[in-house]
């Protein structure tokens, strides 16, 4: 079993954890980033399929869906939700998404029907407070997202013997703030780590998160 499981979010993959990982690895900790599947028809079981067990899952934004759906299949001992959706069962990210209602964001789609992140979007919205040089690697790596893993319920019943913690990242321009807080209100967790991140910090300062993951995992 791998000790911690990196799952990314939308348009993301493996390939933004690898700083934090390679930090983790230095700690002495085994570490998985593997891709959620892309295709059209990807539906969240689909993603959960796709991922190892782990004794520690850590979910980024959209990724802490199939990190809930995860844990309850498979034995872990830690959940950590980094600005991510925190659902309960019967939760979707779309339900979560109208605790507290953003602007509404109308995200072109390839010939499949998938979204399509913007390169201009993504750089306001995701990576306003990551290095240039760091944006510019990581825009061509963005990938088309399938709507199922965004419109389908988490099954239940949700395992009440796994640690949760919440990584709240208090300058995030994707998952609002008020947002993550509205979902901790109504899903609490064991602890919460109020940050002064955006939404990526596994680019703006991937040993800075490596070393909070790295305390969390430490109990």
């Amino acid at each position: 079993m791998t000790d911690i499981l990196l799952i990314h979010g939308a348009w993301h993959g493996g390939w933004c954890w690898q700083a934090t990982a390679q930090a983790l690895r230095s700690a002495g900790h085994g570490v998985a980033c593997p891709d959620l599947p892309d295709d059209p028809g990807t539906t969240l079981a689909d993603c959960v399929t796709a991922l190892p067990a782990a004794a520690i899952i850590l979910g980024h934004s959209m990724g802490g869906i199939p990190a809930e759906a995860l844990a309850q299949q498979r034995p872990t001992r830690l959940l950590i939700h980094l600005c991510s959706y925190l659902p309960l069962p019967g939760d979707s990210l779309a339900r979560l998404d109208r605790l507290h209602p953003g602007p509404a964001r109308a995200w072109p789609r390839d010939d499949a029907g998938r979204l399509v992140m913007p390169a201009e979007a993504a750089r306001d919205m995701l990576y306003h407070d990551v290095p240039a040089e760091e944006v510019a690697r990581a825009l061509p790596r963005l990938r088309p997202q399938p709507l199922s893993p965004m419109r389908d319920p988490l099954p239940g019943p949700a395992r009440a013997d796994v640690t949760r913690h919440y990584i709240l990242c208090k300058h995030d321009r994707a998952i609002a703030p008020a947002l993550q807080r509205a979902m901790l209100d109504r899903a609490p967790v064991d602890q919460v780590h109020a940050t002064e991140w955006g939404h990526s910090p596994f680019l703006s300062d991937p040993q800075g998160l490596a070393r909070l993951i790295d305390r969390i995992a430490a109990g």
